[in-house]
């Protein structure tokens, strides 16, 4: 439990360091599918239930711009999703676990950072 205590710490962190930032440089990845997965094959999850089966958990994550919220196991990011402009997926501890990309996107598949000021 002290090892998630600390993990948790450095994710909020981590998250609180870039606030300071006032130029919009930052893009982020987009979660992409891998080839030949379906998110419709994985059962949908809620926060009210019913539980995921075992060795899964519910997680949340944005697919072409809308939120989907499926029953995945802890291969997510090997098997099921990848992200774009070479950013790397990872899992963020919440629940519903949060699937994002992290790191800075390269190239012309990124988005606008969501802390980063709209252009007029």
């Amino acid at each position: 439990m002290r090892m998630r205590s600390w993990l948790v710490m450095g994710l909020m962190a981590w998250s609180v360091a870039g606030c300071g930032d006032t130029e919009d440089t930052t893009k982020t990845g987009r979660l992409q599918l891998r080839t030949g997965k379906n998110v419709a094959e994985a059962p949908a999850c809620t926060l009210e239930g019913p539980a995921c089966a075992a060795g899964t958990q519910c997680m949340s994550f944005m697919l072409d711009g809308k939120r989907e919220q499926r029953c995945l196991g802890t291969e997510v990011c090997t098997d099921w999703l990848r992200c774009s402009g070479g950013t790397q997926c990872v899992i963020l501890e919440s629940y519903p676990a949060q699937v994002a990309c992290s790191g800075t996107c390269t190239g012309s598949d990124c988005d606008t950072a969501v802390s980063s000021p709209a252009t007029p």
